[in-house]
């Protein structure tokens, strides 16, 4: 078994470098003074920028905080601070939340943010986001004056400001009018927002243009910035993301300094940057891989099934055979990163990573499994990490006398699949990056690909988000989480991912929290 899971991360580690040795075509980007405008190259190419339906990375890379702003927004310690208010008033128990909104704030299309679209934007997205109404109670927001408005929930929701601030569908502020202007898709057609970006040329599949914004006033101290929050210079007047695509185009473009940032190249390329002076390298922990569970249909609706399969993975393995080194990579058992110290436990941590064929066959055959009816593995084939990952789960699992099929598509097609067709797949690879409390997690919503509906886990949840003491809602998720690995198995996780960023050494002040944060980067002089 060692020597068929070495062959396979031998196979993928080569496939890793020929991914990186291609070539093609400059990308198209607007003519201008490399010194004057600021390149940077997302992992993906999206042009969905409309960031409370659209929760990949790269379009909060373009769009969150830069184009869009919230009521609240997440320092570097993922606590809520006001971005679009002043601040705000809560009650004794937590149902009723007051926020005073900042005056005189410009659109950019020119209009004052009033109450009214605030109200229709947060309302948007309770609506539209099932955490968000799961938090609420299906409550709304409201009017009260001018400057102010409210909600006011019939159950305690301690952590709204939290959810608000850092949740993956992000509540933005759009104007009213953009709303009522939506069409059937639920989509956003123009993207307009307060920040001190605003969006003016997108070309596809070549580059997305923002200019700086006029109008943007900076909220609090110059210099005082921190996470995604705080005062927001705009010092570079021009900001372009080259929407490339081709990792052998990206690093050529470092190298050469027509691109000027990018954190989506792959840990094979790490070292080419590392120890050269011409280029700043961070690293941070940035997502947990997971497999979930689909656990509406087919063989792994079946809890026993998810422990046989779960007993039989080496978390080790698949990371290591995904990034190259375990410098790019920490076992983790806890479903929160270790920074989140109220959340992170290790509860029921002696069920991961066990990598033990014989008891995954046992468990497996008391679960009624006959070994012949193929585990079905979702994969996107542009994510080369997921499916690396799903390659040594497939030798994993043969190795165990279980047959394996790697369903592998496109990005588009994966998430198609992933979403409206539970009955073609048994599970699928993909990550998430921090949340501020465990219900936030979208791999244990109800409604999200998975479909997490198991009773204990649902209350639970609920429990904690009624909580108004932090120690009460820790208790509870300790258990809930000890009862997920050992029993429920909805996901398994593999561990902690850290990403890096690269950029020149000429872009000074970029900041680097889950994905490049530019609002207040310059060029040195």
């Amino acid at each position: 078994m060692k020597r068929c899971i070495a062959i396979v991360l031998a196979l993928i580690m080569a496939f890793s470098l020929c991914a990186c040795g291609g070539s093609s075509e400059k990308n198209d980007t607007p003519a201008a003074e490399a010194s004057r405008v600021l390149h940077l190259v997302p992992a993906n190419v999206t042009t969905n920028l409309d960031i409370m339906s659209n929760t990949s990375d790269e379009a909060s890379l373009v769009a969150s905080g830069s184009i869009f702003e919230q009521l609240v927004s997440a320092d570097a310690d993922y606590k809520p601070v006001p971005e679009l208010c002043t601040g705000w008033d809560v009650n004794d128990d937590s149902t009723e939340y007051v926020y005073h909104l900042r005056e005189g704030v410009k659109f950019h299309n020119g209009e004052t943010m009033t109450a009214e679209d605030v109200v229709a934007s947060m309302n948007r997205w309770i609506d539209g986001v099932e955490t968000a109404a799961n938090f609420t109670g299906g409550a709304h927001f409201e009017k009260v004056d001018d400057a102010t408005v409210r909600i006011v929930m019939e159950q305690p929701c301690a952590y709204l400001n939290n959810l608000m601030a850092s949740y993956a569908n992000r509540p933005i502020i759009v104007p009213k009018s953009c709303i009522d202007s939506i069409g059937d898709t639920g989509l956003l057609t123009e993207f307009i927002g307060t920040g001190p970006y605003k969006l003016a040329e997108i070309k596809e599949d070549q580059y997305i243009r923002l200019e700086k914004n006029p109008d943007y006033v900076p909220y609090g101290t110059p210099g005082d910035f921190s996470g995604w929050a705080g005062y927001k210079s705009a010092p570079i007047e021009t900001v372009v993301f080259d929407l490339v695509g081709d990792e052998s185009t990206i690093i050529s473009g470092l190298q050469t300094g027509l691109y000027n940032a990018c954190s989506g190249i792959g840990y094979d390329s790490f070292e080419l940057f590392a120890d050269n002076d011409d280029f700043d390298v961070t690293t941070s922990d940035a997502e947990m891989p997971m497999m979930i569970f689909n656990k509406k249909a087919g063989l792994a609706s079946d809890a026993a099934f998810r422990r046989g399969i779960n007993a039989a993975l080496n978390s080790d393995e698949m990371l290591y055979g995904a990034y190259g080194s375990r410098d790019f990579y920490t076992l983790c058992s806890s479903y929160m990163f270790p920074s989140q110290e109220l959340w992170y436990t290790e509860a029921g941590s002696e069920f991961y990573n066990q990598a033990d064929a014989a008891k995954a066959k046992e468990l497996l055959t008391e679960a009624g499994y006959d070994f012949t009816e193929p585990f079905k593995l979702l994969v996107a084939s542009d994510s080369a990490d997921f499916y690396n990952m799903a390659v040594v789960v497939k030798a994993q699992l043969e190795a165990a006398g279980i047959p394996c099929e790697l369903m592998t598509y496109d990005w588009s097609t994966f998430v198609e699949i992933r979403n409206n067709e539970p009955e073609k797949y048994n599970a699928f690879i993909t990550s998430f990056s921090p949340k501020t409390v465990p219900s936030m997690n979208l791999y244990l919503s109800t409604g999200w690909a998975g479909w997490c509906t198991d009773e204990r886990i649902q209350n639970d949840l609920t429990a904690i988000n009624l909580s108004t003491n932090s120690e009460e809602g820790a208790a509870i998720w300790e258990t809930l989480q000890e009862y997920m690995w050992s029993e429920n198995v909805p996901v398994v996780n593999f561990g902690i991912q850290k990403s890096f960023m690269i950029n020149t050494a000429d872009v000074e002040n970029l900041g680097y929290m889950e994905r490049i944060v530019y609002v207040n980067a310059s060029f040195a002089e």
